[in-house]
């Protein structure tokens, strides 16, 4: 019951501070530039996929950073952090708790928002009119879709172990930005660079667990969705790691200083 108070406690500071508000049409606005505008397809589109996930590639992370980078940090900077955690609610509970919230404003209104997406882009006639790009078999859509929410629930519980150190919220973004790096197209050259030094071309001559550390990479991810084994194993992967994240997150936050000083 007390995980079920700190769940409900974010979800309605959340809405307080506009912060659900701001993800509903940060989300909805990428959409709509992804729909309506012409830098989405490029000379090596094959389908509405493609722009797609080029751009939700680098927005996922971001809306990930957005929800989480005032996590800690943000109790801290408003001095109620101690007032919190002066009640009968355990840190990891706390920790576990925002994690939670976020997920559950994130995860319904992506899935949902890109599901009609898919259908809005045949019913309009954007992809063969605007576009000339066919659409994906929904599968390899659900695909995309699987692999961005786990990228954003990645990024989420990233950035809620960089604000625990970080000195203010700004800091906690701009360090979450930073590591967006294998989001970026600079870490997709990165593995093509790393590749061509030993000799291998092609994400399917990677051994499987290599693959699994790959999963950060957007353009591993955009391979993945052209394979069902590697889609799974991109968001198993992504699981894992935002599990591992979390737990380290925790383990450090029960042995933290929680007094803040400028």
């Amino acid at each position: 019951m007390k995980f079920l108070a700190v769940v409900q406690r974010e979800f309605q500071e959340n809405v307080r501070n506009h912060k659900f508000i701001f993800l509903v049409m940060f989300i909805f606005g990428g959409i709509l530039m992804a729909l309506y505008t012409e830098v989405g397809p490029t000379a090596n589109s094959k389908n509405v996929l493609d722009p797609f996930f080029e751009l939700f590639a680098i927005l996922c992370p971001l809306i990930g950073i957005f929800s989480a980078m005032d996590s800690v940090v943000g109790e801290k900077e408003k001095g109620t952090l101690e007032l919190v955690l002066s009640k009968p609610i355990s840190r990891t509970s706390l920790l576990f708790g925002k994690f939670v919230t976020y997920v559950l404003i994130i995860v319904p209104l992506l899935v949902a928002e890109l599901v009609i997406a898919y259908y809005w882009a045949q019913f309009s006639g954007i992809s063969t009119l605007r576009w000339h790009l066919d659409m994906p078999p929904f599968g390899q859509w659900m695909s995309m879709v699987g692999i961005v929410t786990m990228v954003s629930m990645y990024y989420v519980a990233l950035t809620i172990l960089i604000s625990l150190f970080a000195r203010s919220t700004a800091t906690a973004g701009l360090m979450g930005v930073v590591f967006m790096a294998p989001a970026h197209p600079l870490g997709g050259e990165f593995l093509r660079i790393a590749g061509t030094m030993v000799g291998i071309t092609d994400f399917g001559q990677v051994p499987v667990l290599i693959r699994c550390v790959f999963s950060v990479f957007s353009k591993y991810q955009k391979f993945a969705m052209t394979s069902p084994l590697d889609a799974w194993i991109c968001v198993i992967s992504l699981l894992l790691l935002t599990a591992f994240l979390l737990f380290i997150s925790g383990q450090i936050f029960n042995r933290q200083n929680i007094t803040f000083r400028m």
